[in-house]
């Protein structure tokens, strides 16, 4: 059969034909033989056909109910009928692919039992992820949308999964949001019903100076003036003087009437911006809606979608044909590479044997022998040429019980030196997290920032000082860069990094698979913490200066209380305005009635016009400035209590999509990656000392020859 291939040495399309016909039997069983192998085990009893089912959904452009419905900006993106954007479409896979989603599948349809993994598998939580990540896929289509598919042996498995996964965004995403919304509604109604108490004990207040007389300062003092004025005009001393009771009532209850009916108003004003709060929260709190827009429900297949047979088929043979022409073309290789050596040890013996008389003589007897000889040569050297292609597979053949001793040993060697008595076996934790009620401090994104924060120095300190790092990395503290190295340790351990859909994966390498998953949730604690002490920190700078600023208007409220309170107890000017008229209308004589002017009392009339003449504008001055002031202490103390709010809410800051959960496989180090690494560069440093010993020899051997 090798001579068959020598009429077509160069192998060109046409001697590739005439080579296929030459071994068309071989051929045609190898690859009839690799068609119905093929056939058979893609039959079900091999291969179990598995089912399609596909979900396409949109992402709402809103998860709060109080903004879609109750709040003023109703309408636009936050509209209840408007479909998610990219933001949210990333929101929406990332969920989707969180374990919280998954647990649920797997518990709700058994998926250990229905992939067949058993209770006492080493790996059985490993498998079943790598089970259910090959059969559940989620995408973002070219139109935004998500599209859900699930490949499962039971086609109404596959549908119902397809749908539930659907059914649970809404659960997951609600309870996510739904864990905020309570503790928001919470600090809301704390807030709302607390001053709401302070408003009732403000009216109870009101009511005991109602009870004392004072029910509207204004009106009361200005018809009390003037029935005082009319009581002096009459000269009636028992009116005059229970007037003068009613007015030592005023002087004393109403300035603490006024202050605390300005401060009601005010605070029934607040009452009403945080009940409106206290209905949004409790609307989030308590209602839900859809947090999507399902475009195709999943429904049963009828028809299987996994294995395509005709494909694994014509694949297969086409594999099997191309694989023998390969073999075939190796052998006929190998085989004129020793036929060409054989010729040209002949040729070059003959030459070496014969002397130069004796060749002449042949050629003389011989008249074609030169010719013939020559072009043996030729064709020795164009032949050598031609197959200098398949040098190397001779000498792997010449080199291959060397060559296989050193792979034997190279690959026996990686796998022991790759064992957990010489590298210790590492578990992956991983958590994923999206910000939430942070605010950028310049360009960059919530999720920038979080990144940023989680990589500070305090949240590693913490973790290395939570878990005793030192000790369990075996970092001597006395070692003189201990320091950097621990932290070094840290950052090869502890990758912190954002993801595709605008989230942050946590993830944590340790040789203790607990550790690594209480390390990310440490990590997350810390992280809330930080953030929630650094705007702490910003809000209490404020509550300080707001209470400072309060403790002045309130020394100035007081100061111009009591100056008041001397000047109406003293001088008894209640109302500058209202007595003013009275005084100017007994002085003159002017007061209506029969014979009115007649019982003025002219002694106090001179009397409360000397005191207004010289408390009068003290008065006004410091009755505009109380009031100036309880405005002015009224806005402060609404900052206060918003700067109080902040100062002392109990936040989280984020939004924990996939929790850390403990592995049950190592993720480091890959033994058969290890192995075969080894093995391949074992063979190629094998080949190369090989190539230069067979070279070495070569030019020793044209040394000599020279």
């Amino acid at each position: 059969m090798s001579d068959r291939f020598s009429e077509y040495k160069d192998f060109d399309s046409t001697n590739f034909f005439l080579f296929l016909i030459a071994w068309r039997k071989p051929l045609v069983i190898i690859s009839v033989i690799a068609m119905v192998a093929s056939i058979i085990f893609s039959a079900p009893f091999f291969i179990p056909p598995k089912y399609k089912a596909t979900v396409i959904m949109y992402p709402t452009s809103t998860s709060s109910v109080s903004k879609a419905l109750l709040s003023d900006t109703y309408g636009g993106k936050e509209d209840i009928l408007e479909f998610g954007e990219d933001e949210q479409t990333e929101q929406m896979l990332q969920i989707l692919n969180s374990n919280k989603i998954r647990d649920r599948v797997v518990s709700k349809y058994d998926l250990f039992a229905h992939y067949n993994i058993g209770a006492e598998s080493k790996y059985r939580y490993t498998r079943l992820i790598k089970e259910y990540e090959s059969n559940i896929k989620f995408r973002r289509t070219e139109y935004n949308a998500v599209k859900i598919t699930v490949n499962d042996k039971d086609p109404q498995v596959a549908a119902d999964i397809a749908n539930d996964i659907a059914d649970l965004l809404d659960s997951i995403k609600i309870g996510m949001q739904r864990e905020r919304a309570i503790k928001g509604f919470l600090i809301v109604e704390g807030e709302y019903l607390q001053l709401k108490q302070e408003i009732q004990v403000m009216e109870d207040s009101l009511t005991v100076l109602r009870g004392l007389g004072v029910h509207d300062y204004e009106s009361q003092a200005e018809m009390i003036n003037q029935q005082l004025a009319i009581e002096i005009a009459k000269n009636n001393q028992s009116g005059i003087k229970a007037l003068d009771i009613k007015l030592e009532v005023l002087a004393k209850y109403g300035g603490p009437y006024v202050s605390l009916r300005d401060a009601l108003e005010h605070e029934k004003k607040q009452l009403s911006l945080l009940k409106t709060k206290y209905a949004e929260a409790k609307v989030d709190a308590e209602e839900e809606l859809p947090q999507k827009f399902v475009v195709s429900s999943a429904y049963k297949a009828e028809k299987k979608s996994y294995p395509i047979r005709w494909l694994i088929v014509l694949v297969t043979t086409l594999a099997a044909f191309m694989f023998a022409v390969l073999v075939i073309i190796i052998i006929e290789n190998i085989n004129k590479s020793q036929l060409v050596s054989i010729k040209k040890k002949k040729l070059i013996n003959f030459n070496l044997r014969v002397s130069p008389e004796k060749k002449a003589k042949i050629i003389h007897i011989n008249k074609n022998g030169l010719k013939n000889w020559i072009s043996n040569v030729n064709i020795i050297n164009s032949m050598e040429n031609y197959f200098s292609n398949i040098s190397l597979i001779s000498l792997i053949l010449k080199w291959k019980w060397h060559i296989g001793v050193i792979i034997f040993v190279a690959g026996l060697l990686s796998a022991i030196f790759s064992g957990p008595v010489f590298i210790t076996p590492k578990f992956k934790s991983i958590g994923v997290i999206y910000p939430s009620n942070i605010a950028p401090y310049s360009e960059e994104s919530e999720t920038e920032q979080m990144v940023q924060w989680l990589n500070a120095i305090d949240i590693k300190d913490s973790i290395i000082e939570k878990f005793n790092l030192s000790e369990h990395y075996k970092i001597d503290p006395a070692y003189k860069y201990f320091y950097s190295t621990l932290l070094n340790k840290y950052s090869k351990h502890v990758k912190i990094s954002k993801t595709m859909y605008e989230s942050v994966e946590i993830e944590v390498l340790d040789k203790n698979p607990q550790v690594a998953c209480d390390m990310v949730n440490a990590i997350i604690y810390y992280f809330n913490m930080k953030v929630r002490g650094i705007h702490r920190a910003k809000y209490d700078e404020v509550v300080r200066i707001a209470e400072k600023l309060l403790e002045l208007k309130r020394q100035e409220l007081d100061t111009a209380a009591a100056k008041l309170y001397n000047i109406r107890t003293q001088y008894e000017i209640i109302d500058y305005g209202h007595q003013a008229r009275e005084v100017s209308r007994g002085f003159l004589g002017t007061v209506d009635g029969n014979n009115a002017a007649k019982n003025i009392n002219m002694p106090e009339v001179i009397k409360l016009k000397k005191n207004l003449e010289e408390m009068g504008g003290e008065f006004v001055i410091n009755n505009t400035r109380l009031y100036d002031i309880l405005r002015l202490y009224s806005d402060l103390e609404k900052e206060y209590e918003l700067a109080f709010y902040d100062a002392n809410k109990e936040f989280t800051y984020t939004n924990i999509v996939s929790h850390p959960v403990v592995a049950d496989k190592k993720s480091s180090p890959v033994r058969w990656l290890i192995v075969f690494y080894t093995v391949i560069i074992s063979l190629f440093f094998s080949l190369v000392v090989i190539i230069f010993v067979e070279n070495k020899q070569q030019i020793q051997q044209d040394i000599k020859a020279k």
